[in-house]
């Protein structure tokens, strides 16, 4: 528990804090939004499952630039297009649960869904995404050369462990506030729980990987 608890410590020193900010503010917000009456249980639901692929996008990028555990050219050639098989697979079929689920149309029109009940401040909310996750690429993973301190394995892996539980608990949270009738409280606590499960986990994560850092430092 202490060492997890130093990691986060540790994470929320070094990282980026431009990052971090923008992790907030995206998450603020559809928090806004909602309770001005704006955004309704699906534009949540949209908005974090794009997120989800956003993720896995940039994971690609981060298993291209991994040079920690031996990783060669080759092995990226087997594993990044394994990776995009795999999480896209997964993404697809959490789309598929959103739409199915919480949009209220089904898959029948699934691009006018995407385009008719998207409000324009998804659009502000997906760019502050956008940007969280740029700039915690560039600035932790690049910047601080994160990339050396990661095999390609355990790269492949990171994101599963970070979407999973957001997965599972915006879900859950999207059923339960969708079974009481999508009380305004019932939503704002969900995005709530959302927010905190990922600044805890980009705090882990970096936090790890400053570890890591800091004992092969201390080694050699």
């Amino acid at each position: 528990m202490h060492r997890v608890d130093d990691a986060l410590r540790t994470a929320w020193q070094h990282s980026s804090k431009l990052a971090i900010v923008a992790l907030l503010a995206a998450n603020l917000v559809p928090l806004v939004a909602v309770l001005i009456g704006q955004w309704t249980l699906f534009s949540v639901m949209y908005l974090y499952w794009v997120e989800n692929g956003i993720v896995g996008g940039y994971n690609v990028l981060k298993m291209a630039f991994v040079q920690g555990g031996g990783a060669s050219a080759g092995s990226k050639l087997v594993m990044i297009p394994f990776f995009i098989l795999h999480y896209g697979i997964f993404w697809l079929v959490h789309g598929v649960f959103v739409f199915v689920l919480f949009s209220g149309a089904g898959l029948r029109h699934f691009h006018l869904v995407q385009l008719a009940l998207a409000p324009p401040s998804l659009w502000g909310a997906l760019g502050m995404l956008l940007l969280s996750h740029t700039t915690s690429f560039i600035n932790n993973y690049l910047g601080r050369r994160e990339y050396t301190q990661v095999s390609l394995e355990q790269q492949m892996k990171q994101p599963y462990s970070r979407v999973m539980i957001l997965h599972f608990v915006v879900l859950t949270g999207g059923f339960v506030v969708m079974s009481l009738g999508q009380p305004l409280p019932a939503l704002v606590l969900l995005i709530v729980l959302k927010t905190g499960f990922d600044l805890r986990a980009h705090l882990r994560e970096h936090g790890r990987l400053e570890q890591a850092a800091g004992l092969g430092t201390r080694r050699a």
